[in-house]
């Protein structure tokens, strides 16, 4: 291990103290330790103690790289220096202590992984109770001086903050909460709020002491309000107030555990904040629905982090059901009556829709239309909208003559397919004796169930499609979008990330094909290897990688940012970029977020680009004060691809409100969601693409600034020489 690689290490370890993995961070919470230089130096030789025996134990290379085995052997350094003197004896129980601690917490880690709990402070509560039992008759609890330069009055906050190092002193306290502010503006409002709920219940109403409150309760209840309010929720109103909510559970469970700690003569530690943290996480578990808060699906680098990832799929993806479904169809069809329909769809069956085929003439007809088989959709392949299970087929209703229905069996041939708890999907008025499943089978999304008819209440052929919440015919129908569905207009077909198509809507599904993905390929796992790009007057290192929950990944070895992807049949999008935004991998998610692999020049497709990826630095900061109180925040831009000789051309630019292919109501992009104060200047985006390489070059212009990067390539005329140079198609 590389003695720099390692020193980032250590400098983790104190950054995960506050949940952060930020060198920067940890190098602040390393100097505030170091107005007590002894103290300091046993903390640091406890955690290379960890890091060293976690390396010899080859246990998972990513947690010694990110300090989460150093953090607690950290702590327990600390508190060794404050409680011990400097002896042969004092160094020898800090190095003994680091390899125990990295014993506990991979056994930990492997006990409350099945349970899905965190490891939080518990190997540090623990060793610690064994230094203080040892130490006493072992003669080593004779403390260091402290420094007289240090102030022992000052803000109960900032001296509380220092608490958590065994030194609540203001000056410690200024450098932690600097700390905090660096890592995350939500984190430094939810340590101040729960910090000052605590105090008015602590000092007002539990009547505790105010040096006693600064030595114990201040971290574990500040604490708690930050792992709580954005580390394990998504910061939110509703997050606001769990968060405030543990604060002051963690302030009873100091003012009650304190009198029996003392009594055993064992100081009460981190115990308050690691008991709050579970109490929450273990009931919060037992809820029906996970919302309000919403918890995290993935332990990210920050509050703001957690919130981006959240919103960035609320409405770029509209999540109106559990399952995603796609259109019933295959080919274009025309929605002849949709949600609220003038006809049938109203009150309890107003989620439904009804499709039909229009020809050239925009007849839904041939000839004079006066019998089933003149109609265009008539006896055409009916698709499963999702995967299911069939739960009812019925096929012995025949098709009615055109201009007639069938008012007894209203629903007509039907098959209704079981997807998830509470949720089935209805195919109705299909054709006699046309069913191609059967009840019990599993079918995959667009496979065929039965042919369209004009049975049941159907004066003409058309399908019939809604979703709901049991299996009884007629049951009230769910709200439904279809993800990535296409509206096919004159001169373009716009791509919804989840549509509701209205009347008279010309809708399809995506039609991918292999061409449209080669251009891609390289983003495949285990086919882009390194990439290597030219920023300007400087070069970084890009890697395709996949993580331990099987997702594929870029990582720039240069800054260390990551850019999470995913690569279907249909679509390739990026989700979650952390890190530095000096990495080419920030332009890339702003000109490569979602492109559909298909080869039609006429798609125009949008997607909603996070504000932090194109305010400015310091516009950002204070944005982030207001984030979880704020409904929605980015812009939409409109992509187009494009062919030109061998590359593959993605073109994006900001669009004014209401152009074309905005969100419409309904499809889970709203534009009165949307911030309204976007930047003034023009945002314009252009990658080139070239098969089986992936990325070649990258163009952003924001803010009148237009940066480059382009993709370092051994023999780059001859890679990119290819039979298709003839020009743009």
């Amino acid at each position: 291990m590389p003695i720099w690689n390692f020193a980032l290490s250590v400098l983790r370890s104190y950054a995960q103290i506050l949940f952060s993995g930020s060198v920067w961070v940890g190098f602040l919470l390393f100097l505030a330790t170091c107005v007590m230089p002894f103290s300091a130096a046993i903390g640091v030789l406890c955690t290379v103690s960890a890091l060293l025996s976690a390396r010899l134990f080859h246990l998972e290379p990513d947690e010694q790289h990110s300090g989460g085995y150093g953090y607690n052997a950290l702590l327990c350094g600390l508190g060794i220096g404050h409680h011990c003197g400097l002896s042969l004896g004092t160094l020898a129980l800090a190095v003994a202590c680091g390899v125990l601690c990295v014993l506990l917490s991979a056994a930990l880690r492997a006990s409350l992984g099945k349970l899905h709990l965190p490891m939080l402070s518990i190997p540090f509560v623990v060793v610690y109770h064994i230094v203080l039992a040892v130490s006493g008759p072992a003669g080593l609890d004779v403390p260091a001086t402290t420094s007289t330069l240090l102030s022992t009055e000052g803000p109960a906050l900032l001296r509380g903050l220092g608490a958590l190092f065994f030194l609540p002193y203001p000056e410690v306290g200024a450098l932690v909460l600097f700390a905090i502010l660096f890592h995350s503006r939500i984190a430094a409002m939810l340590a101040t709020t729960g910090f000052l709920c605590a105090y008015f219940v602590a000092i007002y109403l539990l009547r505790i002491p105010e040096e006693t409150f600064v030595l114990i309760v201040s971290y574990n209840a500040a604490f708690s309000a930050v792992a709580l309010g954005g580390v394990w929720f998504v910061p939110s109103a509703s997050s606001w107030l769990v968060a405030m909510l543990s604060s002051v559970v963690a302030t009873v469970l100091c003012a009650g555990l304190f009198p029996i700690h003392n009594r055993l003569g064992v100081p009460l530690l981190v115990v308050p904040f690691n008991v709050t943290v579970f109490l929450f996480l273990l009931a919060f578990r037992q809820r029906m629905k996970d919302l309000h808060p919403k918890s995290v699906d993935l332990m990210l680098a920050t509050p703001e982090d957690n919130l981006e990832y959240l919103r960035a799929r609320l409405l770029r993806f509209g999540w109106s059901q559990p399952v995603r479904m796609q259109l019933p169809i295959r080919g274009t069809w025309l929605c002849t009556q949709g949600k609220d329909g003038a006809h049938t769809h109203k009150d309890r069956w107003r989620h439904a829709w009804d499709f039909e085929v229009s020809g050239p003439d925009g007849s839904t007809f041939r000839t004079d239309g006066s019998r089933p088989e003149h109609y265009h959709c008539f006896r055409l392949p009916v698709l499963a909208a999702a995967a299911g299970t069939v739960v009812r087929v019925e096929q012995d209703v025949p098709d009615n003559l055109v201009g007639t229905m069938n008012l007894k069996q209203n629903w007509g041939n039907v098959v209704l397919l079981y997807h998830a708890p509470g949720l089935y999907s209805l195919y109705a008025h299909l054709s006699r004796g046309s069913a191609k499943v059967r009840v019990g089978q599993f079918v995959q999304a667009g496979e065929v169930l039965g042919l369209c008819g004009s049975s049941g209440r159907s004066p003409r052929p058309h399908l019939h499609f809604h979703l709901q919440a049991t299996q009884d015919l007629g049951s009230t129908t769910l709200p439904c979008s279809f993800a990535d569905a296409i509206t096919v207009h004159e001169e373009r077909q716009v791509v919804h990330a989840a549509l509701v198509p209205r009347e008279k809507d010309q809708v399809r599904n995506l039609e991918p094909d292999e061409e449209r993905g080669s251009f891609l390929s390289a983003f495949l796992p285990g086919m882009g290897g390194q990439w290597r790009f030219n920023l300007g007057d400087r070069e970084e290192q890009i890697v395709c990688e996949v993580d331990l929950y099987g997702q594929p990944l870029l990582r720039s070895l240069t800054y260390g940012t990551v850019l999470r992807y995913v690569m279907t049949d249909d679509f390739f999008t990026t989700y979650d970029l952390s890190g530095s935004h000096r990495s080419a991998l920030c332009l890339l998610r702003l000109a490569l977020p979602r492109i559909p692999l298909e080869s039609s020049e006429s798609l125009v497709f949008s997607d909603l680009l996070p504000g932090r990826l194109v305010r400015s630095p310091g516009l950002q900061l204070f944005h982030d004060f207001l984030a979880p109180w704020r409904a929605q925040d980015g812009v939409f831009l409109t992509y187009v691809s494009r062919r030109e000789g061998a590359l593959l051309e993605v073109l994006g630019e900001l669009r004014p409100m209401g152009a074309m292919g905005d969100p419409e109501p309904g499809s889970g992009q709203d534009p009165k969601h949307i911030d309204k104060h976007r930047p003034e200047s023009t945002l314009k985006t252009r990658i080139s693409l070239a098969r089986g390489l992936g990325v070649v070059r990258i163009s952003v212009t924001k803010r009148g600034r237009t940066l480059l990067a382009e993709r370092i390539l051994p023999e780059k005329p001859s890679l990119l020489a290819t039979e298709e140079t003839k020009g743009p198609r």
